[in-house]
């Protein structure tokens, strides 16, 4: 069980960095919006050079995105085949409890052959 809980651990933890990633690519997309305007109004010329880092900026952030949701994804596929496997081993233990039941019901009985038949065998002599 422990193993589940590290799985959801790690799960929460992708989750949080993709919106992390997401929380800063809105803010860069104010950002350059803002700063779009003011291109628009032909404003300074180092504002068109901001403009411009903030779209490479915004590029690369999407790409970080892109690739955040694919590893988010990949490891959401790894954990569902853990818990596949953790419930396929869950199961086999309980197979396995239940055969050393019944291989215990089996010795109780034989014990008990046994026991009627030592009995049987004091009474006749």
């Amino acid at each position: 069980m422990a193993s589940v809980e590290k799985i959801k651990r790690q799960l929460e933890d992708a989750k949080t960095q993709y919106d992390k990633c997401e929380e800063k690519l809105k803010e860069k997309e104010e950002k350059l919006e803002k700063q779009e305007k003011y291109k628009n109004e032909n404003e300074k010329h180092w504002w068109i050079e901001d403009i411009q880092a903030l779209e490479k900026q915004k590029e690369k952030l999407e790409k970080q995105k892109e690739k955040l949701e694919k590893q988010k994804e990949k490891q959401i596929e790894k954990l569902e085949e853990e818990v596949k496997e953790l419930k396929v081993e869950k199961n086999e233990l309980k197979v396995d409890k239940n055969e050393l039941k019944v291989e215990k019901n089996e010795w109780k009985m034989q014990m008990q052959k046994l026991q009627n038949t030592l009995m049987e065998a004091t009474k006749t002599d």
